[in-house]
């Protein structure tokens, strides 16, 4: 076996070709935020600049016009992002304050990520409620554990429920539901 490390190849240099190829193959397989995706092929204009002794500002220009030009196509929706991945955060149990985080982290406004936690009110039932329920669900805790707990077992889940980002109250709630409070 050889055991010489692996050599990385040599960064591409930045062209608005190779760069609309990038965003293409990227775009087929994620949903990203103009503000992420400018982070992902900043960091490829930053190592290819080094290498070919480049300036990292001839790149960015070329990165910002290839994101107005997906822009212009539709292909990145800042608002249509939020909503979609708040939707999707909060079916698989995340609370707000975790669905505002994760869309912060990927560079979405705070006023796109509250027109999008408002979208969710709009859709019936109280989604911090859902979402405590299905996280609860998945955990096997509340009203879904298969044998009873004891004060400190249920501390725990109150610390987990907690630590997901749902409030005081709400995880209390949920861990005293009865069956009739989980009927929708």
């Amino acid at each position: 076996m050889d055991s010489s490390p692996r050599r990385r190849r040599a960064p591409r240099r930045i062209t608005a070709p190779y760069l609309q190829r990038v965003t293409a193959h990227y775009l087929e397989r994620y949903a990203s935020s103009r503000a992420n995706l400018k982070r992902l092929l900043m960091r490829r204009v930053h190592r290819s600049a080094a290498h070919h002794d480049d300036d990292p500002a001839d790149g960015e220009v070329l990165v910002d016009a290839e994101l107005d030009r997906l822009e212009g196509l539709g292909l990145i929706d800042d608002d249509a992002y939020a909503a979609d991945r708040a939707r999707s955060l909060n079916r698989r149990g995340a609370s707000a304050r975790k669905i505002r985080a994760t869309l912060a982290s990927k560079g979405v406004a705070g006023w796109r990520i509250d027109a999008a936690l408002e979208s969710l009110a709009g859709e019936g039932t109280d989604p911090e409620w859902r979402a405590a329920l299905t996280y609860a669900r998945k955990r096997r805790i509340g009203p879904y554990r298969r044998a009873p707990v004891d004060d400190d077992g249920r501390r725990k889940e109150l610390g987990r429920m907690a630590r997901a980002g749902f409030s005081f109250d709400l995880a209390k709630r949920v861990l005293d539901a009865t069956e009739e409070d989980l009927a929708p």
